[in-house]
């Protein structure tokens, strides 16, 4: 997931020293697929490369780097499933090893600035027999999808990350916005969070959220890039009415949600009627929102319904991929 240099970033400014745990190579059946990471302190783990035995080995040996300081700072292990596991997968696990410490601060910096501007980065490692390795940071023109490449006979290890593949804008900060972006933030996406008071906003959140506090909206609206999620919860149905309204009028939007029932769904569908909005527009506005099937009102329930909705949406759009 190509939020890791955030994680990576937040845990090194608290003062720890970490492991990246990257799937190299995956031949045959495997938990997880080429370009996987996970996150080793000495105490915490962050993400996953499939669970199980190999995710024990694979803490143990990260434990193993973060207690020789000054060490390596790179290492890799090939791991057959079956015999050297005891798992059912019969495929072959390649993993490489990193130690992340304030040396990597910088070129973490970057890799993490490019993600959030919404550009695709490259990292270039290269990774020396004394365990030492240099890092180079690029800007390609086009990456589509997460790709990890090593080159034994150069020591080159090749990075490819592309921006999140989901933009998604909530509008309200109240209990189902604060429980939907506990969920969003361990999803391949960029939260834009939205709302005109500050004290409701926690102290903390995922890394892949960002808080806009504003009373004038339309400008992030604007803004934001084609193909945008958007999801409309306040508090203030008249500002829910001027937020959609000013929503539908872009034609280039991926899903346009609002939270509310049947009621409100034909109040509203009236209301964006007499103010002109094209039937097809309204016809596009998704109320209520979440997944069918998932009733209860508690604020951790529809929250689960509503990413749920957005990751069938994705997926059935190809802006996902299994």
């Amino acid at each position: 997931m190509s939020n890791w240099p955030s994680l990576a970033l937040a845990r090194l400014k608290a003062g720890e020293r970490l492991v990246l745990c990257s799937v190299a190579l995956a031949k045959g059946s495997t938990p997880r697929t080429t370009g996987t990471v996970m996150l080793f302190s000495q105490t915490e783990q962050w993400l996953t490369i499939g669970g199980g035995h190999l995710e024990w080995v694979a803490a143990e040996q990260a434990r193993v780097l973060l207690g020789q300081p000054g060490g390596p700072t790179w290492s890799m292990s090939r791991l057959p499933l079956g015999p050297s596991l005891g798992q059912c997968c019969g495929g072959v696990v390649t993993l490489l090893y990193e130690t992340l410490d304030t040396a990597d601060l910088d070129w973490l910096k970057a890799l993490d600035g490019t993600l959030r501007a919404g550009q695709a980065v490259s990292r270039r490692s290269r990774l020396r027999p004394d365990g030492s390795k240099l890092v180079d940071i690029q800007c390609p023109s086009l990456v589509d999808e997460s790709r990890l490449d090593y080159d034994g006979s150069q020591g080159v290890w090749l990075e490819d990350l592309p921006p999140a593949p989901l933009t998604i804008l909530l509008f309200g900060a109240g209990h189902v916005g604060e429980a939907l972006v506990q969920i969003l933030g361990t999803l391949p996406c960029r939260v834009l969070w939205i709302d005109e008071r500050p004290e409701l906003f926690p102290a903390q959140v995922p890394d892949n959220v960002s808080l806009e506090v504003t009373d004038i909206p339309d400008a992030l609206i604007e803004q934001a890039p084609a193909n945008s999620y958007f999801l409309v919860m306040t508090h203030n149905h008249g500002l829910d009415l001027a937020l959609c309204q000013k929503i539908l009028r872009r034609p280039d939007t991926a899903y346009v949600g609002l939270i509310g029932s049947m009621t409100k769904r034909r109040q509203f569908e009236r209301r964006l009627q007499q103010r002109g909005m094209p039937e097809s527009r309204i016809q596009d506005l998704v109320c209520p929102i979440g997944m069918p099937g998932i009733n209860g009102k508690a604020p951790s329930i529809i929250a689960v319904a509503v990413a749920a909705e957005l990751l069938a949406h994705a997926y059935a759009m190809g802006r996902l991929s299994r």
